[in-house]
């Protein structure tokens, strides 16, 4: 098994030949290609649960860009973190804030990742982290099954048609010669017969069972399913329309549900189905050189990023607009059939109420690299626009950074309609010394303490 390791939201990072000319010929079925292509055609498996909970067109960016000459050839990354592969080829994407080891960046030392993942996924990694397993990211895999399972069952339980074999006198299906023959002759007022119907009981949802009591039966992991009521109730939905749940007959379900379903309605069943194959088939999916076929678990940084801001400027009186479930919108017309806006997050005007649509200060999550001294136009633009149409006084630009050193720089906009504002950059300092998750944690709650006056 060859591992490359590399870090996001960095250009030309060198690989040499020959050594990893064999990885190459791997790396090349997966470069270039959009995260939307990979994800149809292969056992990628992303989170958050659906790429389309995200605002930034994560689906039509690519995950990697290769690049080649004649000594080494290079990857760009962006803002995606985790691990792909195809065959034994394995290309881990860690946070550039991921603390080294003899120099070398360490995946299980990706204390920002899992950090972010612990606050937006309201659960606790400290045991994951002790472990001494080497595929740290994988083993994340339980922890995420409850937002996938929710997330699916939005949808309403999955059913598909399943074939049923009856023998009685009420016949509504086609009769089955063999079988009547065998049991009803001589005749017993009995006919055999079979139907198709449609039944919650099938393969995929036999599959998520399987994996609730795989996880049922390990100390590390059996909370999770208890983590909270809507974790709870989710699990009981399955078990409940799974009463002929078999624990020896998990190989079974696994060769049926080796294809992904195709139903367009139940589509977020398809990642669901990923997770559950991935976490009952863990080593196999990973280290089978002989299936060409794509895998991986990827996160998206920017809505990671955005998510855990959130987590601390709720507190703060922040409202946290979402475009896809069409929360928060803002209209920066007086006819509100026309345009919308959706600013990351904003501080509504004291003594006005939500509906005014009126702002005292509006930040913008950006988990790119950022440049605090020359933000780029667009953005700019954007932030101008917001503070505009929202009458706001401040609009702030927070980013992750890992340099002590800054301390953030602010504009005064030109004057418009004889009313001023400022436009910031707001660093957000990453510990760079602890080297134990635990004091990482702490260093963290120092930084959060600090956005929080």
């Amino acid at each position: 098994m060859s591992r490359i390791t590399v870090i996001d939201n960095t250009l030309n990072q060198k690989l040499p030949l020959p050594k990893f000319n064999h990885d190459c010929e791997n790396l090349r079925k997966i470069a270039n290609k959009t995260l939307g292509d990979l994800q149809s055609e292969s056992g990628i498996l992303i989170f958050p649960p659906s790429i389309e909970d995200t605002d930034d067109k994560i689906k039509d960016s690519v995950i990697f860009t290769l690049k080649e000459n004649d000594n080494y050839f290079s990857l760009d990354t962006g803002n995606l973190m985790g691990f792909i592969g195809r065959n034994d080829t394995e290309l881990n994407i860690c946070s550039r804030f991921t603390h080294k080891i003899d120099g070398k960046i360490s995946e299980k030392n990706d204390f920002f990742l899992h950090y972010m993942l612990e606050k937006v996924c309201h659960i606790n990694l400290i045991n994951l982290k002790s472990t001494r397993t080497p595929d740290k990211i994988f083993d994340l895999l339980p922890f995420l099954f409850p937002q996938y399972l929710i997330s699916a069952l939005r949808q309403g339980i999955y059913k598909e048609y399943q074939k049923h074999e009856y023998n009685n006198s009420n016949v509504r299906g086609v009769i089955d010669i063999n079988r009547h023959i065998r049991f009803n002759i001589p005749a017993n007022g009995k006919i055999a017969y079979n139907t198709r119907e449609y039944s919650f009981d099938n393969p995929i949802t036999e599959l998520v069972r399987h994996t609730i009591e795989y996880m049922r039966s390990s100390n590390t992991f059996k909370h999770i399913l208890t983590s909270n009521e809507e974790v709870k109730t989710a699990v009981e939905t399955i078990i409940n329309a799974t009463q002929l749940y078999n624990r020896m007959e998990r190989n079974k379900i696994l060769s049926k549900t080796s294809r992904s379903i195709k139903s367009p309605y139940f589509y977020k069943y398809r990642d669901l189905q990923k997770i559950c194959r991935m976490i009952l088939l863990h080593e196999k999916i990973k280290y089978d050189s002989s299936s060409n076929t794509i895998y991986g678990l990827l996160f998206d940084g920017a809505w990671l990023w955005e998510e855990y801001l959130s987590t601390i400027l709720k507190k703060k009186g922040y409202e946290h607009p979402e475009n896809k479930k069409k929360n928060g919108v803002i209209h920066p017309f007086t006819d509100k059939r026309t345009g919308r806006f959706y600013p990351d997050f904003y501080k509504p005007k004291a003594g006005h109420s939500l509906k005014e649509e009126l702002a005292d200060v509006i930040l913008d999550a950006k988990y790119k690299n950022f440049d605090e001294y020359n933000p780029p136009a667009d953005d700019i633009a954007q932030m101008i626009s917001y503070i505009h149409v929202m009458d706001a006084r401040l609009g702030e630009f927070v980013y992750p950074s890992k340099n002590k050193n800054e301390s953030g720089v602010n504009w005064i906009i030109r004057p418009f309609a004889n009313t001023s504002a400022e436009l910031k950059t707001k660093p957000f300092l990453i510990p760079q010394n602890a080297f134990d998750y635990s004091d990482f944690k702490r260093e963290m709650q120092t930084e959060e303490k600090k956005m929080m006056t």
